[in-house]
């Protein structure tokens, strides 16, 4: 009996060992980079739609060495679908950035002002007010005013035309501005669900009413005017767990007609004028990875026809230029399941994209590199004449472009 026990001891050590064995073999150990079977090196560009290729950390290959001068003569100035040169357009971190009549204009995190970039370039005041720790902006079309969210749940709505500054409601959150910025709608977020609404005021916060009540579904209410101003927001309810069904909500409880997309994590934004709803869903389809979608985007059609563009990014990484083209920020090799956590997109470099809508055909702009090696991009935009696109650099914050002639 007591050499069966000893057995015994001895055999589960040994399975201990064993199992510790193949863990540290299946989990832990150091796989070198040429046989990793979906790998690739430094500078290589993946497919756009791939969603399983892996990155490798550029700091342990290109930026180990004098990268700029090892890779400086492939470097273009111009984004001409290999390795481009960003230029630094600020030298703190930026919030809020928009095209403006009069140019690009951002908010300044040190300075803790408003920007505008003019026609020539040059960098100017919008105005000499100062406004300490702006949380979040959002701007009329026109840019000519903005409401400006801060930590304590202050929202203020300032006129940089007239100078003139307007407080709304601590309750007030998710704002848009319609088409000509006379009237903007909200979540309002009560003290419980049962006072949860979506609301609309004049863009002074006056004569402010309720549309839709949104209970506990505040976070499936996506906050944003149509550029016809019919639609106020849009609600979102899963059908099943590849399928959602999009409710477009009217201001005053018009009966429009939803429309179904095939997946889950819906995101979208508007064309500036207003033909093209762009959107984001994954499924298992894609790996449960993010995948661009466009759609008719008057309200009188919106959703009857959707297009693929086999995309794999977010809306909140393009921009529109006029109502044909779009640029994106792709991030090189999402895993599978980057849809479920699109903070995940902010541990990968982008490449640039140019997408004709017209024709779906899609063009590799740009690899990004610059003095801090390649760039995670967010809040793209395309200056007025067309010569640059715009971009915020997720890890500094700052604003950034390249050339695009």
């Amino acid at each position: 009996m007591d050499n069966r026990k000893v057995l015994i001891v001895i055999g589960f050590i040994l399975f201990v060992l064993v199992l510790g064995f193949a863990l540290y073999w299946v989990f832990f150990r150091s796989v070198p980079i040429e046989l990793r079977p979906d790998g690739f090196n430094a500078g290589n560009v993946p497919d756009i739609g791939a969603g399983n290729v892996s990155i490798i950390d550029t700091n342990d290959t290109i930026n180990s060495l004098p990268w700029e001068e090892y890779i400086k003569d492939e470097i273009s100035p111009v984004a001409s679908g290999g390795l481009t040169s960003v230029n630094p357009v600020t030298e703190s971190a930026v919030d809020g950035v928009t095209t403006g009549i009069g140019g690009l204009q951002y908010y300044d995190k040190d300075a803790q002002q408003f920007y505008r970039i003019n026609e020539n370039g040059e960098i100017e005041l919008l105005s000499d007010k100062k406004f300490f720790q702006v949380q979040d902006v959002t701007w009329a079309n026109r840019g000519d005013k903005a409401i400006l969210e801060y930590p304590d749940g202050t929202n203020i709505l300032y006129n940089f035309k007239t100078g003139k500054q307007v407080t709304l409601p601590h309750e007030m959150e998710g704002f848009s501005f319609n088409t000509i910025g006379s009237q903007i709608t909200a979540k309002w977020i009560g003290d419980n669900e049962d006072n949860n609404w979506l609301v609309a005021a004049n863009d002074d916060g006056s004569g402010m009413f309720l549309i839709e009540p949104m209970g506990d579904q505040a976070h499936n209410t996506h906050v944003g005017f149509s550029p016809d101003n019919q639609v106020a927001a849009l609600y979102t309810s899963y059908i099943d767990a590849e399928r959602q069904e999009v409710l477009p909500i009217g201001l005053h409880g018009e009966n429009f007609k939803s429309f179904t997309v095939s997946g889950a994590g819906f995101t979208s934004s508007w064309s500036p004028e207003g033909d093209t709803l762009l959107y984001s869903v994954y499924s298992s389809a894609t790996d449960y990875a993010p995948n661009l979608w466009v759609t008719q985007g008057q309200t009188s059609s919106l959703g009857d026809l959707k297009v693929s563009l086999s995309v794999s990014t977010w809306p909140e990484k393009c921009t529109f230029s006029g109502s044909e083209t779009l640029y994106c920020a792709v991030p090189q090799g999402l895993p599978r399941g980057a849809g479920l956590y699109p903070e995940i997109a902010d541990g990968y470099p982008d490449n640039f994209y140019k997408v004709d809508l017209n024709s779906g055909i899609k063009t590799l702009l740009a690899s990004p590199v610059g003095a801090s090696g390649s760039y995670t991009a967010y809040d793209l935009r395309v200056s007025p004449d067309g010569s640059l696109l715009y971009f915020t650099d997720r890890v500094t914050g700052k604003l950034q472009s390249i050339r695009l002639k």
